[in-house]
């Protein structure tokens, strides 16, 4: 495949990442179900999220740039507490950075958004790791790691029937790797036509530094490239465990993006 400009990458990293907010919001295991609303203003993107109105994940503004400068306040207004500003390198300029320095915000975190495109000759599956994919009968199980890995939330009967069959749709599938029957670690791979967004990565802590998430990570895109996706997205905290996994596996940057958030 011959590579793409860095300008397509973001383009379609940037959906991707939008419609992966809109299934994390639809299966979200939450007491009250989440409302998210995703409104277009000028050039920028809301996400709006009544329920939880303090969630800095659910409730960003997305393609913020220059032409937005003078609608700044008219954005802010739409929320009951102050949004994120989910902001790209293609909008990030003096001028943004300066007006949402005068209006109180920061940037607070970083994410590192990857790409790698697929050969499905050269996508080898996992070995001497037990893998399963999530399915109808193991869903509620799935959600029981999920309330594992929290330590202390407990979830509802109500709150797992409203996520569950989402976890074993066809555009969505999840991973459990065991180790001698236990669990060890999980991951999620999001698909749409040819493209796939690896999240949800989490190895319990016992089972850390063993190739789990190396394991997860190769049998997910082989998956990926037998279903015929060509390209396959993902997002790291800079210098992580999962950074450098990616890497190890042929992912490559598209780009860096900040998150300012108020002080």
């Amino acid at each position: 495949m011959n590579e793409r400009k860095p300008s397509y990458y973001l383009e379609q990293i940037e959906k991707m990442e939008l419609e992966l907010t809109q299934l994390n919001a639809s299966r979200s295991l939450v007491p009250v179900e989440r409302q998210l609303e995703v409104l277009r203003v000028g050039n920028s993107i809301l996400l709006r999220d009544r329920t939880d109105p303090a969630s800095m994940y659910y409730n960003r503004i997305k393609g913020f740039g220059l032409p937005d400068l003078p609608d700044l306040d008219k954005l802010l207004s739409y929320y009951q507490v102050s949004p994120c500003f989910d902001m790209t390198p293609d909008h990030m300029t003096a001028e943004v950075a300066r007006s949402l320095s005068d209006r109180g915000f920061i940037p607070v975190e970083q994410l590192v958004f990857m790409y790698v495109n697929l050969l499905k000759e050269k996508t080898e599956s996992a070995q001497n790791f037990h893998i399963e994919r999530v399915t109808e009968h193991t869903a509620e199980e799935f959600i029981r790691w999920i309330e594992l890995s929290k330590k202390g939330v407990q979830f509802t009967q109500e709150m797992i029937a409203r996520s569950k069959s989402y976890l074993y749709s066809p555009s969505f599938l999840n991973y459990m790797l065991r180790i001698d029957g236990e669990p060890a670690a999980m991951g999620s791979l999001f698909l749409h036509g040819e493209e796939g967004y690896i999240a949800n990565d989490y190895t319990f802590e016992a089972y850390r530094g063993r190739g789990c998430q190396g394991a997860l990570l190769r049998q997910r895109l082989s998956d990926a490239a037998s279903l015929g996706v060509k390209t396959v997205y993902t997002d790291v905290e800079f210098g992580s465990t999962s950074h450098g996994n990616m890497v190890k596996a042929g992912f490559k940057t598209a780009f860096l993006n900040t998150f300012w958030m108020k002080k």
